[in-house]
């Protein structure tokens, strides 16, 4: 993937989210299921089946092994890939200590 501006390591990752995005008046207006490329400490990168507008505000809910993470972030960039096929790096805005640490004990490099 070759999104620029994330300021921590990235790591490979392979898991199902949960998602509900908000446009900038803070309307839901999609939700459902999506798997993520990589991760770090500050952000992650999906795959969407369809364009997240850099801005809009969205919702994850990450299962780690046997826990679940959950996290708020922003979209910062989304990249067509083919057709409904685009790449989209968010950034963190909420990442509790303790769900950083459940996302450690599956990806130790994040928390290096």
């Amino acid at each position: 993937m070759e999104f620029t501006g994330r300021g921590a390591p990235r790591v490979e990752s392979d898991n199902l989210l949960a998602f509900r995005l908000f446009d900038k008046e803070g309307t839901n207006i999609n939700e459902g299921t999506v798997l993520t490329l990589d991760i770090s400490r500050t952000g992650i990168a999906i795959e969407s089946p369809f364009l997240m507008e850099a801005g809009y505000k969205i919702e994850l809910t990450l299962g780690m092994g046997d826990e679940i993470v959950k996290a708020m972030g922003t979209v910062q960039n989304s990249k067509k890939i083919e057709d409904n096929k685009y790449h989209v790096g968010i950034e963190f805005d909420f990442l509790t200590e303790d769900d950083l640490h459940k996302v450690g004990m599956i990806y130790p490099e994040v928390l290096k």
